[in-house]
């Protein structure tokens, strides 16, 4: 007796670059909600980001004025509470099977003008301009002795880890490359050396030929809701050409960058009802005497619905309830 053959209640899938595993089980969507984010109350006049030098603040590194008036538009700022802060990076020190490195670095704040305007209200000229100042900062903390990365990232949503509502991004520049940094580094050189080709171009010429994970294209750049997504509603934006440095992307590349942007800050907030998220920049390392050409530099939206429970604490290995072909219908509605 023949019984009729069902679709599958879930699926594994397998990064081809961090050889990372992802659950997909779509039958657990019917649980999610678009809830938004919490809502931060805080008064212009409680604000430390609305007048930084009121709150003791130290003098910006880099202030760019808004098109029209005398306003400043954004100022970039050492923070007040850093995670790192300049000075001698030292050598690694062991301590039996243990090592420790002083806590060297440069931790700044990209602080917006407006307490209440959030990415999605920006123009594509505004979000062109505050990915200028994130080359500018980018390029000049290079420069700094001891330095090898330097990561840049905006977090959205006290579910995202902001404390204070008012809109900013965060630069931290480190005398080591982060775990998860060189997890990906590693994974396309990998590739590289087995395939004789980059990972990410492979990705992105698959995606623009299927079409049923593409949610924006451009001329120069494309947004994908990654095969093996992350979250719910991972969004993942690469310039088309290949190209692994950030920091170099010229002018016109950043412009059709911002026009992707607006579309997938706007769809996060129509379409998911302004949720928590992060976004951040993936680029090679400022280390001058390694060959970084098989990367193909690119950015990350994560937004937050869910917490980790013991699953994926205890194994690493993610469930994800909304099919990245889903979520790329979903958003590009």
């Amino acid at each position: 007796m023949k019984t009729e053959k069902t679709k599958p209640v879930s699926e594994f899938r397998q990064d081809p670059i961090s050889g990372d595993w992802i659950l997909f089980a779509p039958l657990r969507g019917g649980r999610h909600k678009f809830k938004g984010r919490a809502k931060m109350e805080l008064s212009k006049n409680k604000c430390p980001f609305e007048n930084p030098s009121k709150f003791g603040n130290a003098p910006p590194v880099l202030v760019y004025q808004k098109e029209t008036g005398n306003d400043w538009f954004l100022q970039i700022i050492p923070n007040k509470y850093p995670a790192v802060e300049p000075g001698s990076c030292g050598p690694i020190h062991k301590k039996g099977l243990y090592k420790t490195q002083t806590g060297a670095g440069f931790h700044e704040i990209v602080i917006f003008r407006d307490h209440d305007r959030y990415l999605n209200d920006f123009t594509k000229g505004e979000i062109k301009k505050v990915f200028s100042a994130y080359q500018e900062r980018y390029r000049s903390l290079a420069k700094e002795k001891c330095i090898e990365y330097i990561s840049i990232f905006h977090n959205h949503g006290k579910e995202a880890g902001s404390t204070v509502p008012h809109p900013h991004s965060q630069i931290l520049a480190l005398p080591i490359v982060p775990s998860d940094v060189s997890h990906s580094l590693n994974g396309s050189r990998r590739y590289f050396n087995e395939h004789n080709k980059c990972a990410h171009c492979q990705m992105i010429n698959r995606e623009l030929k299927e079409k049923k994970r593409i949610i924006y294209q451009n001329k120069s750049m494309v947004a994908i809701a990654p095969f093996v997504s992350r979250t719910e509603f991972e969004i993942k934006i690469f310039p088309k050409k290949h190209f692994a440095y950030f920091e170099k992307a010229e002018e016109q590349e950043l412009a059709y960058l911002a026009d992707v942007l607006k579309f997938a800050f706007l769809k996060i907030y129509r379409n998911l009802k302004d949720p928590a998220f992060n976004f951040f920049i993936h680029t090679v390392p400022v280390i001058k005497n390694q060959d970084y050409g098989h990367y193909h530099w690119h950015i990350e939206i994560l937004p937050k619905f869910d917490i980790f429970g013991g699953f994926e604490l205890s194994t690493g290995l993610d469930i994800i309830s909304v099919a990245p072909e889903k979520a790329a219908e979903i958003l590009r509605k």
